[in-house]
């Protein structure tokens, strides 16, 4: 009696997650775009920023950087649990690290 009802139940844990892994696959498709495009937003807002206060004094603007950034990532990585939010916070990771990298390679560049 237990072997008929073990085989049902097995395929359906299958199937369910075969159901997932195609709806994952599709959210993929329009989640990348989106990452991409919050971290050229992000990335060009914290490198514009940062080379006008470079102009200013190199420290003041990675300083100033930081802080902004600190003080925003708590709440942007809580987001990163809703399902919808996942895509941008991924993209605004993102973007701050390169803006960050290119920021302090112009900044020695130009000092």
């Amino acid at each position: 009696m237990t072997d008929k009802t073990a085989a049902p139940r097995t395929a359906r844990i299958k199937t369910a997650r075969i159901e997932t892994a195609a709806t994952d696959r599709d959210v993929l498709y329009t989640g990348i775009p989106v990452a991409v495009f919050a971290a050229v937003l992000v990335g060009a807002a914290l490198l514009a920023f940062g080379r006008e206060l470079a102009d200013i004094n190199a420290f003041l603007a990675i300083g100033i950087n930081l802080i902004v950034v600190g003080g925003a990532a708590p709440t942007v990585l809580r987001w990163r649990r809703a399902p919808v939010w996942r895509w941008p916070v991924y993209g605004t990771c993102v973007g701050g690290v390169v803006s960050f990298v290119v920021l302090g390679i112009s900044v020695v560049t130009n000092a």
